[in-house]
């Protein structure tokens, strides 16, 4: 759906994507200037859970963050990666979860601030007839979350690039703390690599993806630099693998 229609069916919540997308080509195929900066009103609304709210209640399959789809450069990488639990932080409407399952190797935890993210990736569990029991859909905040057990597999793709940038290194201190030494991997499908201000999404780059994680103790495994992406994101997306080298984080 071209984005110019989809924002004509949405509320005014919506309307900071217009120009921010055009970059990063979800929308049009037209590249136009990002705002240069986003009112302060509107950037409080992007970091709350009713923006999220109200943002997944109107974006369709397809259009924004949503692909309408798994993620081409994971499932590729699903060899190279172990068993055991997974967990996907800002899961959306879950298809990275769903396809991380692999059937019965890993059980999943989906997780998003946003209610109706949930309960549209719950929905999507149904339809793909995925056992509740092996990919799980919970709501909660991903800063504040602490399981019984660590990870074996994180999956992060468009989360880093929707927090606010001071949040970043909590990110970092957060996937250190929940990922397994050693034998876990942090996946990172870093999009969108482009030139421009302002977000979400906000640019990313490797080398800012590679700061973050290696000042907690992260080493690369492995590293795509033209990975098969979804065809609106070719050439702005990266995927990287990364071990914790020690519990010392």
């Amino acid at each position: 759906m071209p984005l110019p229609y989809a924002l004509g069916r949405s509320s005014r919540v919506l309307r900071p994507f217009l120009s921010i997308y055009s970059v990063v080509g979800l929308g049009s195929n037209q590249r136009t200037p990002v705002m240069s900066s986003l009112n302060n009103q509107i950037r409080n609304q992007m970091e709350a859970e009713p923006f999220w709210n109200n943002f997944w209640t109107r974006v369709e399959k397809g259009t924004f963050f949503d692909t309408g789809t798994f993620s081409p450069p994971l499932k590729n990488a699903l060899k190279d990666l172990p068993q055991g639990r997974a967990l996907v932080p800002g899961c959306g409407r879950g298809y990275d979860a769903l396809l991380l399952s692999e059937g019965k190797k890993r059980y999943v935890v989906g997780m998003d601030i946003s209610e109706t993210a949930i309960k549209e990736a719950q929905a999507e569990r149904r339809e793909m007839k995925v056992d509740a029991k092996q990919v799980e859909f919970i709501l909660g905040d991903f800063f504040k979350y602490e399981p019984d057990q660590s990870f074996d597999v994180i999956f992060d793709y468009t989360f880093l690039c929707a927090i606010p940038p001071p949040l970043r290194e909590s990110w970092a201190k957060q996937m250190a703390s929940l990922i397994t030494p050693e034998t876990g991997r942090l996946v990172t499908l870093i999009f969108p690599i482009v030139d421009k201000s302002g977000g979400p999404p906000y640019a990313m780059s490797i080398k800012l993806v590679t700061d973050l994680v290696k000042s907690v103790g992260f080493e690369l495994v492995q590293l795509d630099e033209k990975p098969e992406s979804y065809k609106k994101r070719r050439g702005m997306e990266a995927l990287a693998i990364w071990k914790l080298s020690k519990k010392d984080k």
